[in-house]
């Protein structure tokens, strides 16, 4: 997926939707590591007083190919093996790993929502 203004609203709309489940002086970054073919990925940072911003990465030949880019601790050995359908979902310390396949369902507004619901259940929202 390499069409930023596809990749760009769905950042906006997933930083829309989980704000109002953080507390306020949370930041949410997101690194952009889109892809000629297969998809993209994307890496949220959450911290404390972190700056809203997006930074594009180069982009890479496949998701597989972006992800050798990202230090990240589920998956290691050959990436080539790896094949990515639809939204997939890593959550290590302070930051978010969304993959997400080509599928421009995959890139919605709802997609974003469903997600979220994804990463932090009704059961473990507390309310602001």
């Amino acid at each position: 997926m390499d069409d930023k203004a596809v990749i760009q609203t769905y950042i906006n709309n997933f930083r829309r939707r989980i704000t109002s489940l953080l507390k306020p002086d949370i930041g949410l970054a997101c690194n952009v590591f889109s892809t000629e073919k297969g998809g993209a990925i994307l890496e949220f940072k959450i911290a404390p007083g972190i700056k809203n911003e997006d930074i594009y990465i180069n982009t890479s030949a496949s998701v597989q190919s972006a992800l050798i880019n990202i230090e990240q601790h589920a998956f290691g050995g050959n990436l080539n093996g790896f094949t990515f359908n639809g939204t997939n979902v890593v959550m290590e310390q302070d930051r978010i790993i969304i993959i997400k396949d080509d599928t421009l369902k995959e890139w919605s507004d709802s997609a974003a929502e469903y997600d979220i619901q994804r990463i932090i259940p009704d059961s473990n929202r507390i309310k602001k």
